[in-house]
C-alpha cells in the first residue's frame, strides 16, 4: 500500500469524513487517493481558507479539523490558521506535501521548512520519512490534537513517501513517551479553593473558553447557584453561562459590560475556569490583581500564573474531553 493510500485509510479510521484543501505538485499523490476514498473534500481558492475552515470545524465538532496544502507557499499559507487554532485551543490536523526526501535541505523548488516554521504554534510536528510510518503518525497526531489542551498538529509528508509502497499496519492505540495530557487534581488544593471562596465577601466566577471546550456548562451553573456567586465571562467564554440567568453579568474587558467590569473590580476573590487572563479581558495585569485572590482552574499547567498571580491552582482534566 502506498503512503498516500495509507493516509486516507488512517484518516477514515480516525473518523475524518471531510477535509479542506488545495492540490499542488507536492501533494498530488494524496489527492489521487482522496478521489478514491469516501472522504468529502472542500476545495478552496487559497490555503489559508482551508486552515480557517479546519479550525472552524474543530471548534464546532470538537473533533480535529483536517486541511491539506502543498509544499512551499502552500504550506506557509496555512500558518495563520494554525496559529489561530493554537491560540484558541482548537483541534486541527494540518497535512502538507513536501519535496522528496533526497531533496530536503537542498533549496529545492517550492521547499520550505514548514516543520521549523510551525514548531512554535503546534502541539507537535511530524515528518514521516517512510510510507510505513504514516498510519502511526496519523494516530499520534489525532491523539495529541484532541487530548489535554486541544490544538493543531502538523504532518509534513515528502512526495516520495506518499508514492512509495510498504507493508502497512494500522495501530489500534498509541503510547507517546513523555506525553501525559491528563493531570489528576490535588484534592487539598480543591479544599483550599472552597475555603477561600466561602471566606470571601465578594467572590466572582470568571468563565473562559475552557468551559465551552470541556462542556462543563451544568457544573458551572451548579456551583454558581450553590454558592450564589455572580458569573462573568471572557469573550471566548460567551455562552458558557446562560446570559438570562440572574447571576449572569456578561463579558468583561474592554468590550465587555459595565456592570461586569464593575463587579470584577470590586471582587476580593475570583474563581477563573478555563481562562488565560488575556489583556482583552483584564486590561492592565498589575491593576487587575490588586487586592484580588485568584483561584485558577485550567487543563494546561502552562497557563497557571502566566499572566496573573495565582493563589490557588487547580490543574485538571475538564469534563467532556476524551
Amino acid at each position: 500500500m502506498s503512503g498516500a493510500r495509507s493516509l486516507m485509510v488512517a484518516l477514515e479510521k480516525e473518523g475524518a469524513n471531510i477535509v479542506f484543501g488545495l492540490p499542488g505538485g507536492a501533494n498530488l499523490p494524496i489527492y489521487d487517493e482522496l478521489y478514491k476514498s469516501n472522504i468529502r473534500h472542500i476545495l478552496v481558492r487559497h490555503e489559508q481558507s482551508a486552515s480557517h475552515m479546519a479550525d472552524g470545524f474543530g471548534r464546532v465538532s470538537r473533533r480535529p479539523g483536517v486541511c491539506f496544502a502543498t509544499s512551499g507557499p502552500g504550506a506557509t499559507n496555512i500558518v495563520t490558521g494554525i496559529a489561530t487554532a493554537q491560540a484558541d485551543s482548537s483541534p486541527m490536523i494540518a497535512i502538507t506535501g513536501q519535496v522528496p526526501t533526497k531533496m530536503i535541505g537542498r533549496d529545492a523548488f517550492q521547499e520550505s521548512d514548514i516543520i521549523g516554521i510551525s514548531n512554535p504554534i503546534v502541539k507537535y510536528a511530524f515528518q514521516p520519512m517512510t510510507a510505513a510510518e504514516v498510519p502511526e503518525v496519523v494516530k499520534k497526531a489525532f491523539y495529541i490534537s484532541s487530548t489535554g489542551r486541544p490544538g493543531p498538529v502538523l504532518i509534513d509528508i515528502p512526495k516520495d513517501v506518499q508514492q512509495n509502497e510498504a507493508e502497512i499496519t494500522f495501530p489500534s492505540e498509541v503510547k507517546i513517551r513523555g506525553y501525559h495530557p491528563w493531570v489528576d487534581p490535588d484534592i487539598r488544593e480543591i479544599e483550599r479553593a472552597i475555603d477561600m471562596l466561602l471566606a470571601s465577601e465578594k467572590p466572582v466566577i470568571l468563565a473562559g473558553g475552557g468551559v465551552i471546550i470541556s462542556g462543563a456548562f451544568a457544573e458551572l451553573q451548579s456551583i454558581a447557584e450553590l454558592l450564589m456567586i455572580p458569573v462573568v465571562t471572557t469573550f471566548k467564554g460567551k455562552g458558557a453561562f446562560p446570559e438570562n440567568h440572574p447571576l449572569s453579568l456578561g463579558p468583561i474587558g474592554m468590550h465587555g459590560h459595565a456592570e461586569a467590569n464593575k463587579i470584577m473590580v470590586e471582587a476580593d476573590c475570583v474563581l477563573a475556569c478555563g481562562s488565560r487572563f488575556s489583556d482583552r479581558s483584564v486590561g492592565t495585569f498589575e491593576e487587575f490583581e490588586k487586592n484580588l485572590k485568584i483561584i485558577h482552574m485550567d487543563v494546561d499547567p502552562a497557563e497557571i500564573g502566566k499572566n496573573q498571580t495565582t493563589h490557588i491552582a487547580v490543574v485538571r482534566r475538564h469534563k467532556g474531553l476524551p
